[in-house]
């Protein structure tokens, strides 16, 4: 008897707390894990809605990288085995920014600088102002529609991918712990 109270007692009672402790520890990760998904959640909601209303009231966009998509991209609460349709419209919206910063990139290997045009034009004896100008006009125009595609799909994955994000928000809201 003094064998089962002095050494399987004690066992059993480290044994009952080390389980107790692990199932409390494994509570806390989870409801810090959620808290950090809605986090995330809530920051890529007020990116999409700012992008999103800037774009339409404004016609500009704000950013050549989206922050928060990286960070909800690299972080360990989200995962694409659970989330796959939202990863599928966040890469999609990402890609658009990527785009967008290939696009910024490729404009002056496309269009030669306004300098370089004004020396080609006096090359070509073209020493008409207004011929000047209707042809910066012009590359203007080119570099807008550039820009202005690149944009657009930011846009069209930005719209579908802010009402993912409500759902998620939705969804990680009811599974409260």
């Amino acid at each position: 008897m003094s064998f089962f109270t002095g050494v399987v007692v004690p066992i059993g009672a480290v044994f009952i707390g080390w389980y107790f402790a692990n199932l409390k520890a494994e509570e806390k990760q989870q409801k810090d894990e959620q808290i950090q998904r809605m986090k995330l959640l809530r920051m890529l909601q007020q990116e999409l809605e700012t992008v999103i209303d800037q774009y339409e009231t404004e016609g500009k966009y704000l950013l050549r990288n989206s922050i928060k998509g990286q960070a909800i991209n690299n972080s360990p609460v989200f995962n694409a085995d659970d989330h796959e349709a939202f990863f599928n419209l966040l890469w999609k919206y990402m890609r658009g920014y990527e785009s967008l910063n290939t696009a910024i990139e490729a404009i002056p290997t496309i269009f030669p600088k306004q300098e370089e045009i004004l020396k080609l034009s006096k090359t070509f004896f073209i020493h008409d102002s207004r011929k000047y100008d209707k042809l910066n006009t012009e590359m203007n125009k080119h570099i807008d529609e550039i820009l202005m595609l690149s944009v657009q799909q930011i846009i069209d994955a930005a719209k579908p991918l802010l009402v993912e994000v409500n759902n998620q928000i939705v969804i990680n809201s009811q599974n409260k712990l």
